[in-house]
């Protein structure tokens, strides 16, 4: 113990960092529950991840057009409100981890586009995602809202 006491002491900040994330890095590629995960987590990845695991959270899958399909959890009792803030915040993880700071206006999103599951349109915020029949490993797409006619 005194050595690394020892060792502390003679690194600074910013190499006590490094080698933490290096140690970090190196646990989680290991560990086959986390692997699949990006080496720059957050502590909201890894509980997610370990919720999934426990059967406590569900995988949802998100298509977009042209675009990767983002991977997003979601405890099983969620919303569609909640499914919705998912999005978002991974969304915001996906573009932090490749440089874009593009700002996306949701309200915007969630105006112009509805979420999609086997034709049937998650349309109640309050409304369970089980309730539209939404379960693990399922994928949801974004479907282009049609105008309401004015009469």
């Amino acid at each position: 113990m005194e050595d690394i006491s020892d060792l502390a002491s003679t690194l600074t900040h910013d190499e006590i960092i490094e080698v933490t994330k290096s140690t970090l890095s190196t646990l989680i590629i290991s560990d086959p529950l986390l692997s699949d995960l990006p080496p720059d987590i957050v502590l909201e990845e890894v509980l997610a991840q370990t919720a999934v695991e426990h059967g406590q959270s569900i995988t949802i899958f998100i298509s977009r057009d042209d675009e990767p399909m983002l991977k997003v959890i979601v405890p099983q009792s969620a919303t569609v409100s909640d499914l919705k803030k998912a999005i978002a915040r991974h969304f915001e993880l996906y573009q932090k981890r490749t440089g874009s700071k593009v700002k996306v206006s949701w309200k915007y999103v969630w105006r112009t586009y509805d979420l999609n599951f086997e034709g049937i349109i998650l349309d109640d915020n309050c409304s369970k995602i089980d309730n539209y029949g939404v379960t693990n490993k399922v994928t949801l797409t974004f479907k282009k809202r049609k105008k309401k006619r004015k009469i």
